[in-house]
């Protein structure tokens, strides 16, 4: 009998002295956590971890200094682990951040969720409220941008569609004007030779018309000659005075 005593006094020592160790180290990690020496904080905690490994409080704890180092998947196993709590109180704060975690992941409609639960625990919980609207106005603005960039797709890719047919018109525009260039000089070129031949048929005229009159004058000195020319045959002297 008196050994039993013993064996539970030992017993009960001992794990007044875990429970001091535990609490020691848990209470020296938030000391850290609040002066932002996160990396140091989390290793108090783990070190806490190892003696109890399902402290509902330590993977709160956990999940805090990992939210704060950005590691939200990470962080959210921590939280969800303290759900296990039968505190209610840990476990509404558990969810609220757990909210505050998949806003940050981009689960927004998952994030509503959490704290709606935050919520069913503590309804007068206004941060929650707030954060609910908050991410509801977020949800809003996502899909306008997204409608808005599914708009600016469509035209984009409308106006890569219709590059082909504008570059073809310009093509076109520029072979009709090279068409027109081309008859414009063709025209020239037909007038100038028109004009060409037309002075080429006035330069003939007028070298008709010398040539009328140099063959006129022909034979006028042809008409002359046959005068003075005497004629043969018979002819008759006449008297002298």
């Amino acid at each position: 009998m008196k050994l039993l005593l013993i064996l539970l006094f030992y017993i009960s020592t001992l794990g007044w002295v875990w429970a001091d160790s535990l609490a020691s180290k848990n209470k020296e990690g938030n000391k850290l956590y609040k002066e932002g020496k996160i990396d140091e904080a989390l290793s108090k905690w783990r070190d806490a971890q190892i003696e109890n490994p399902d402290s509902n409080k330590l993977h709160y704890n956990i999940g805090n200094g990992l939210h704060e180092q950005k590691k939200y998947e990470n962080a959210f196993k921590e939280y969800e682990k303290s759900l296990n709590s039968k505190d209610s109180e840990l476990q509404h704060k558990a969810y609220y951040n757990m909210g505050n975690t998949r806003y940050r992941m981009g689960k927004l409609l998952e994030a509503i969720e959490d704290y709606k639960k935050c919520l069913d625990i503590n309804p007068k919980d206004e941060d929650a409220k707030y954060n609910i609207e908050f991410v509801r106005k977020k949800i809003k603005e996502n899909e306008k941008q997204k409608e808005s960039q599914q708009k600016e797709n469509k035209n984009q890719e409308q106006q890569k569609q219709n590059e082909p047919s504008q570059a073809q018109e310009e093509q076109n525009k520029e072979q009709k004007q090279s068409e027109t260039e081309k008859k414009d000089g063709h025209a020239k070129e037909e007038e100038q030779k028109s004009s060409g031949e037309e002075k080429k048929d006035e330069m003939s005229k007028e070298d008709a018309v010398r040539l009328l009159d140099a063959l006129k004058d022909d034979e006028k000195d042809l008409q002359k000659e046959l005068r003075n020319k005497p004629i043969e045959g018979r002819y008759r002297v006449e008297k002298d005075w």
